[in-house]
């Protein structure tokens, strides 16, 4: 008696085809078996959903575990690819595990085999042949899905099974995301937190735990949605600093739709690994926004300093990640000792003293200092919208714009009208009006005169962009100091919104590196540019 075990699998790529559902496997291995009473079915095993190119299958292990155990002898299936999918795989189960265990394997169709009635068959080259090409099937399947999945990257369109943290598929359209309100303000609390309130990963996480709102897995879960997270804690709100850090770093936030950072190694190997940069596909603009630019920019500068903390603190020392010494360049370390806070070259401590000296300065000294040049800082974008909002309300700067304008205008007009006449000449040169001379020689000069007009069209297109671009007292950089022109102490939002980096050096010297250094340096020539018009409205004031 040959106690059987019926495998059926049914992958997501073979759903539409009825000659591979479930149902039917089980009518074809059910009729079989009525024409053979000396098979007894003691185990009934089926992978719904699972690809047939490698043996990571729930019910094929729990059936390789049952041929082990020696519960069952005999292993039957609708057909070869029902099996494997995989050449190699398949060739080691029929010639090699099935064989060695005293497994009798049975295929009822493409091809129809019997290990027990027709043995010589298993090795044959027909069916050696189809298994090659239920190989190729897959193959050939994965380059179709592939392609047409870059595509729909490509274009922008969401590909994934489940929206990002923040957003819901747009019921109208599962390729576009709309905000969550539900968990898009708990994004916007992330990045508050990290970036402007100095909270740490860890202590992010645990906040967000303490106020029991569900972490992504556990929110999806929530939704009945059916994602299974191997490294979720099951029953339980949880997150995590990765969490953190991985949502920290998802740009789809800005309201960009990036895919393909990951793929598996080929359609047999479903290892998945990274992807380079370059090679991501990201379309801009493509759905609404949670977080700002200048928020994410912040966050990116913080995560790439590597900030620590304790254990135990929950938010980042104020200047931590900032500070590095003037000559090594390497950061500061901040120990503290007999009640005093003080910084030191992380060279000098921990690595040689002689690559490097001390640099020991005070916490307190460091922070009044730099306060102090924070509000010089501050003071100084005041006195440069003052000086703009002069220059902007010179005449001439505001008939530039109509001037431009009108010359822009002329010069299309004239190029229109170039063009025209030197499209005539051909028909002219035809019809006999002109000889080839007069045609070649009238068509250079025309097309001289046209690129002469081109230029200046470029030029004037140029000079409106400076204009039109011209800097306003609401330039970014200006607002961003000016918003913290009252402050009475330093924070450590106003220390990650205002300041590149913290310099110190011997004898206690500090020098401080602002945000924003290209923009200041731009308002410093376009002040420079503009002072003839700012004598002009001086003059005309008094």
């Amino acid at each position: 008696m040959w106690k059987c075990g019926k495998y059926k699998r049914l992958s997501k790529e073979d759903g539409h085809d009825v000659s591979y559902s479930i149902e039917n496997q089980d009518a074809i291995l059910d009729y079989y078996l009525s024409q053979h009473p000396e098979i007894q079915v003691v185990g009934d095993y089926q992978d719904d959903g699972r690809t047939g190119t490698d043996s990571d299958r729930e019910d094929f292990q729990r059936l390789l575990s049952d041929i082990y155990a020696k519960k069952i002898n005999c292993v039957i299936v609708k057909d070869l690819s029902r099996l494997s999918r995989n050449d190699y795989e398949c060739g080691h189960y029929l010639e090699y595990v099935f064989v060695s265990l005293d497994v009798r394997f049975i295929s009822v169709e493409l091809p129809a085999l019997d290990s027990y009635l027709r043995p010589e068959e298993i090795s044959s080259i027909a069916t050696k042949m189809q298994s090659y090409m239920n190989d190729q099937h897959c193959y050939q399947t994965s380059i179709k899905i592939r392609s047409v999945l870059d595509m729909k990257r490509s274009q922008g369109q969401f590909i994934g099974a489940f929206a990002p943290y923040g957003y819901l598929k747009d019921p109208n359209d599962y390729h576009k995301l709309i905000v969550n309100p539900e968990t898009a303000p708990v994004v916007q609390d992330i990045f508050r937190w990290y970036v402007y309130e100095g909270m740490n990963k860890n202590a992010i996480a645990r906040k967000l735990i303490d106020l029991g709102i569900p972490s992504p897995t556990a929110y999806k879960q929530q939704l009945g949605l059916n994602y299974h997270n191997p490294h979720a804690q099951t029953g339980k709100v949880y997150w995590s600093d990765r969490t953190i850090v991985n949502m920290l770093k998802n740009p789809t936030y800005l309201g960009h739709m990036v895919q393909g950072r990951h793929q598996v190694k080929s359609y047999k190997v479903h290892t998945i690994v990274p992807i380079p940069e370059e090679d991501w596909f990201w379309v801009e603009n493509t759905h609404e926004a949670i977080i700002d630019q200048e928020t994410y920019d912040r966050a990116q500068e913080l995560l790439e300093r590597n900030v620590r903390t304790s254990p135990k603190a929950k938010t980042v020392y104020l200047f931590s990640g900032f500070l590095r010494c003037g000559d090594c360049k390497r950061g500061m370390t901040r120990r503290t000792s007999k009640g005093y806070t003080y910084y030191s070259c992380k060279t000098y401590i921990m690595k040689n003293r002689g690559l490097c000296t001390s640099h020991t300065i005070r916490d307190e000294l460091v922070e009044q200092v730099v306060f102090e040049t924070v509000k010089k800082q501050i003071a100084l974008c005041e006195t440069l919208t003052q000086i703009i909002d002069e220059i902007n309300q010179a005449p001439v700067v505001r008939n530039q714009s109509t001037r431009i304008e009108k010359q822009l205008k002329t010069k299309e007009q004239e190029l229109h009208k170039v063009t025209n006449l030197c499209d005539s000449l051909y028909i002219d040169w035809k019809s006999g009006d002109l000889t080839r001379e007069e045609y070649h020689r009238m068509k250079a000069k025309f097309e001289e005169q046209a690129e002469e007009i081109r230029q200046t069209i470029a030029n004037l297109q140029e000079e409106q962009t400076f204009v039109s671009n011209g800097i306003t007292s609401d330039d970014p950089y200006l607002q961003t100091f000016l918003k913290y022109k009252n402050i009475d102490h330093l924070e450590r939002g106003i220390v990650v919104a205002l300041i590149k980096q913290i310099n110190i050096y011997e004898g206690k010297q500090i020098d401080v590196e602002f945000n924003f250094a290209d923009q200041h340096q731009r308002i410093l020539d376009f002040i420079e540019a503009n002072r003839p018009k700012l004598s002009v409205v001086r003059t005309e004031a008094v």
